[in-house]
C-alpha cells in the first residue's frame, strides 16, 4: 500500500473506533449544540454517553433517556419532537418518575424520538461537551431502588415529610403537599380562588409555564354546592313552585326577594329542621308570596345583619315547592348578594 494511503487510514481508523466509544459524564457539564454554542442541557454526573468525535478539547456525544409526555412539544427543525417546558425538563434513565436523572434539558431543545408509550418518550440528542468532563468506559445511571419485599413494623409514627423541593413540574409525583401557604388560582395569572395552608395534600395534573394544575380532595356541605348542569333560573315564580313541586325540587333559582325577618324554625314548620336558621322573605320580585330561605352556617351572621324590608338577591336551591301545612316554598340559600 502506498505511504500516503497508509497515512489516510491512520487518520480515519481512530475516528471509526471513536464512534464506538462509550463513556460517562465525570462532572456536571453542559451539552452544547456546537463547541462553545448554545446550551442544550445540563448533564448529570454518571450519565452514559456515546462519543462520536473529538475536536479541540470538545467531544461530540449522543445522549439518550426518557421524558414524560407532558413536556414533549411539536417538531422543531429536523427533529421529530421538542421540549415544551419553560423551566426545563428532566431526562431520566428509565420511564419512571423515580428514575435517576440523566440531564436537565432546556425548553425548545429538538430531539429524535426513538420510542413512545402513553406516558413516556424515549429520546436521543447529539451535542458537544468538554472532553475533560467525559471519561471512557461503559457506565450506567442507577435506577430507582425497589422497595423491600419484607414488611417492617414501626413502633411510632413516621416523621412528617419534608416540603417538596422546587423542581420542574414533570418531576413532581401525582400526590404532593403544599410547601408553604399559597394562593390557588383559576389559571396561571388568573383570579384567586382561595388560599391553601401548608401541608395541604393535592394531586397534580397538567403543567404550563411553571404552573401546575392541582386537584384538592376534601368535604363541603351539600347545601353549598351548585350543579354545573343546572344554571340558575329567574323566570320561575313561587306560584310555579307550589303548582308543580316535583318538577322544581333541586332546581336553583336566582331571585330578588324582600327580607322580613331572621327566624329559627319551630316544630310547627314542617320541612325545616328543628332550630334551623332561615329568613322569612317575600317575593320573588313583585310577587308577594311568603318564602322560607334556610341559611347554612357561613351565612347565618349575614342573615342576622339584614334589616327588615331590605332587598337582596339570593341564589338558592329549591328544597320544597309547597311545604306543609302552609304551602310556603322552602329554599336553601347558596349565596346572598346585597344590593
Amino acid at each position: 500500500m502506498r505511504p500516503d494511503r497508509l497515512a489516510i487510514c491512520a487518520l480515519v481508523l481512530p475516528a471509526a473506533l471513536l464512534a464506538q466509544t462509550a463513556g460517562t459524564v465525570a462532572a456536571v457539564t453542559d451539552l452544547h449544540v456546537a463547541p462553545d454554542g448554545r446550551v442544550l442541557a445540563s448533564m448529570k454526573v454518571g450519565a452514559p454517553v456515546q462519543t462520536l468525535s473529538q475536536k479541540s478539547g470538545w467531544s461530540q456525544v449522543a445522549v439518550e433517556g426518557w421524558l414524560h409526555v407532558s413536556v414533549i412539544g411539536p417538531k422543531r427543525d429536523s427533529f421529530a419532537v421538542s421540549v415544551k417546558s419553560p423551566n426545563g425538563a428532566l431526562m431520566r434513565a428509565i420511564a419512571d418518575r423515580n428514575g435517576a436523572v440523566v440531564a436537565l434539558v432546556e425548553d425548545g431543545m429538538g430531539l429524535q424520538q426513538l420510542q413512545r408509550t402513553d406516558q413516556w418518550a424515549h429520546v436521543r440528542r447529539v451535542g458537544w461537551v468538554l472532553t475533560k468532563d467525559v471519561k471512557p468506559g461503559a457506565g450506567s445511571v442507577p435506577v430507582a431502588a425497589k422497595p423491600p419485599a419484607s414488611i417492617t413494623i414501626v413502633t411510632k409514627p413516621p416523621a412528617p415529610p419534608a416540603a417538596p423541593p422546587t423542581v420542574p413540574p414533570e418531576s413532581l409525583p401525582g400526590d404532593v403537599s403544599v410547601a408553604r401557604r399559597t394562593a390557588i388560582l383559576t389559571a396561571p395569572s388568573g383570579a384567586t380562588l382561595g388560599t391553601l395552608d401548608s401541608a395541604t395534600r393535592l394531586v397534580t395534573g397538567a403543567a404550563e409555564r411553571g404552573w401546575v394544575k392541582v386537584t384538592l380532595e376534601g368535604w363541603v356541605r351539600e347545601a353549598d354546592l351548585l350543579p354545573l348542569d343546572s344554571a340558575p333560573i329567574s323566570s320561575v315564580s313561587a306560584a310555579d313552585l307550589r303548582a308543580d313541586p316535583a318538577r322544581y325540587k333541586g332546581r336553583t333559582v336566582r331571585w330578588v326577594v324582600q327580607v322580613m325577618a331572621f327566624q329559627t324554625a319551630d316544630p310547627l314548620r314542617k320541612g325545616l329542621a328543628p332550630d334551623e336558621s332561615y329568613l322569612l322573605a317575600r317575593g320573588p320580585g313583585s310577587e308577594s308570596s311568603l318564602l322560607y330561605l334556610t341559611l347554612p352556617p357561613p351565612l347565618i351572621e349575614l342573615g342576622k345583619s339584614l334589616k327588615p324590608l331590605s332587598t337582596v338577591v339570593v341564589l338558592a336551591r329549591v328544597r320544597s315547592g309547597k311545604s306543609e301545612p302552609s304551602g310556603v316554598p322552602i329554599l336553601d340559600v347558596l349565596r346572598i348578594i346585597q344590593r
